[in-house]
């Protein structure tokens, strides 16, 4: 079934398998903000993903440059939640008005 997101198919695919191959087969991601409201237009992309592993901020940049390279031509605001990470507030909200993909 369809994560009810206003992203097409192969955005989500995209956004989920590279998701995986930079943060880890078990990191969850998540789609919040306005693209989970099927009623509004346009918009960045909110990610928030959920990790096991440690992540540094040139792994951050390569995911979103490879995002670019296939097709995620929108902004994309990342959120990432893993070990070495400081525990922020919008985690919380994220993953509770989040979408799981």
């Amino acid at each position: 079934m369809r994560p009810k997101v206003r992203l097409s198919e192969e955005e989500i695919k995209i956004i989920k398998e590279t998701a995986k191959k930079f943060f880890g087969g078990n990191a969850k991601v998540y789609i919040f903000g306005s693209r989970t409201d099927l009623d509004k237009k346009g918009g960045d992309i909110d990610i928030f993903i959920e990790t096991d592993k440690n992540i540094s901020l040139k792994e951050e940049l390569k995911f979103l440059v490879e995002l670019e390279k296939k097709g995620i031509e929108r902004k994309v605001d990342l959120i990432i939640k893993a070990p070495n990470k400081r525990e922020k507030f919008i985690f919380k909200e994220a993953k509770e008005k989040g979408i799981l993909i």
